[in-house]
């Protein structure tokens, strides 16, 4: 195994675990046991009390640019207004979840079908539902930290989240009539090879006027950064949104004071026990993008 993959073995295990999550300060990700039967355990992070509150921020009122970068201003506006889901990872996850709330509440109606892919815990796929929107995921639950009784723990957990376990594009017939289909942090893992077929298809999926919104982790410095710039604008291309226009915001995000990076601080909770020599840091942000179907 590499010393990655075993970081983010590590990383996983962390996250999840509910005495870590405690002495950081963190939301459960999961409802205790003795928990009312078929709640949604994304209330954890934002309480059925502040949904109208968060409904009423963001609906039509979130819009955006075909590519642009995470921002500390955008982290901040979460972290007043969905402190818990802003709080409810370790990791860029806290940026890129609010960020995509935000955009399907602003730009797609409630009541709209919404395919998540790849959700892993999700917490998105569940809010959403609780806001009115119609949620598939399709995740086959057996990559990294998720595997069998994660997914019974998720299906548990989120009882009104249609789940697919299969990769992406499943076998299942999910329709073709979705308001969005979006991911969070999970492109960039995709294979290089095939990261452009898969939003391409999710693409596909989309009824006339929905939209793709996608949430991308990018290595702007340090090992990694070239393949990651490569599955970027494989995922751009496919979109058919403009190559240069992503150069642009690249650019914009290494001089920009504004631009949300990954702490050293949640970058040494990812190395876990590795040597940091093993695990260097790297400097990354959230590159976001937005296509609606014709």
């Amino acid at each position: 195994m590499s010393a990655a993959s075993q970081a983010r073995r590590v990383r996983a295990a962390a996250a999840r675990s509910p005495l870590l999550r405690k002495l950081a300060g963190k939301a459960a990700l999961y409802a205790p046991s003795g928990a009312t039967p078929g709640a949604n355990a994304s209330a954890w992070t934002v309480p059925d009390s502040a949904l109208w509150q968060v409904a009423e921020r963001y609906e039509g009122a979130f819009e955006l640019p075909p590519i642009s970068y995470g921002t500390v201003r955008d982290f901040a506006d979460s972290a007043d207004h969905l402190p818990g889901l802003a709080g409810a990872s370790f990791d860029m996850k806290d940026l890129q979840r609010c960020w995509t709330v935000k955009a399907v509440l602003g730009n797609v109606e409630r009541g709209a079908r919404v395919l998540e892919v790849g959700a892993g815990e999700p917490l998105v796929a569940g809010l959403l539902s609780r806001l009115g929107y119609e949620v598939v995921v399709v995740d086959d639950y057996k990559g990294l930290g998720n595997g069998p009784r994660e997914f019974k723990r998720f299906q548990t957990a989120y009882p009104d989240v249609r789940f697919v376990r299969e990769l992406f594009p499943p076998q299942e017939d999910v329709g073709e009539d979705f308001g969005a289909v979006i991911s969070i942090s999970v492109l960039e893992h995709v294979p290089a090879e095939a990261v452009g077929d898969v939003v391409a298809k999710g693409h596909q999926l989309l009824r006339p006027g929905g939209c793709s919104i996608h949430a991308v982790d990018h290595v702007l410095a340090g090992w990694g950064a070239e393949e990651h710039r490569g599955k970027l604008e494989r995922i751009v291309a496919a979109l058919g949104l403009p190559a240069g226009e992503l150069a642009a915001q690249i650019e914009a995000m290494e001089g920009d004071p504004e631009t949300y990076f990954v702490s050293a601080e949640a970058h040494n909770r990812w190395r876990g026990d590795l040597p940091y020599d093993q695990y260097t840091m790297r400097r990354i942000g959230s590159v976001n993008l937005f296509q609606r179907s014709a």
